[in-house]
Order: C-alpha cells, then sequence, then structure tokens
C-alpha cells in the first residue's frame, strides 16, 4: 500500500517538475533540439578553446613560479631572522 503511495507521489512529483520546467523556458518539451554545425565552425571552435586552454596553462605556470619564487624569499628571510635574533640574544648576555 505505501510503495503504490510513494510511487504515485514521485510520478506526480516528476509531472510537476517538468511542467514547471517547460513553462519556465517557454519552450514545448519535445522543442529542445540539437542544432547542427558545420565541421568548419567546429574546428575553429575546437582551435579557439585549445588557445585559451594553453593561454591558462601558461598563465597557472607563471602564478606557480611566483608562488615558488616567494616562498623561497619568505625562507631566505625567515633564515637572516632568526640568525638576526640569535646575534641580538648573544650581544645581551
Amino acid at each position: 500500500m505505501w510503495a503504490v503511495v510513494c510511487l504515485a507521489s514521485a510520478v506526480l512529483g516528476a509531472t510537476a517538475l517538468t511542467g514547471w520546467q517547460v513553462s519556465r523556458a517557454g519552450t514545448a518539451a519535445g522543442a529542445c533540439a540539437a542544432r547542427s554545425v558545420d565541421a568548419g565552425s567546429q574546428q575553429t571552435e575546437l582551435a579557439r578553446m585549445r588557445l585559451a586552454l594553453a593561454e591558462e596553462s601558461a598563465a597557472r605556470a607563471a602564478v606557480q613560479k611566483a608562488a615558488d619564487s616567494a616562498a623561497a624569499e619568505v625562507s631566505r628571510l625567515s633564515a637572516q631572522l632568526q640568525f638576526l635574533r640569535s646575534q641580538s640574544n648573544a650581544s645581551r648576555h
């Protein structure tokens, strides 16, 4: 009995959700079809996306290089600070 009620509730919910999405989109349920694209524009888009990917990869590499350089500088400055603090403590005693 409860299984039938649950199944009916799920079906009604799915139907209501589909109806709401169709009304929100303003199109009929079967109107969403893939449009055909010619091979030339497809190749152009693919080349554009490859270029964007290469640019993104280069930008990430530059950021990583800057981060590595900054980390090395922090390490160097930390070592200098530690040395100066030890020199300061040694001159006090």
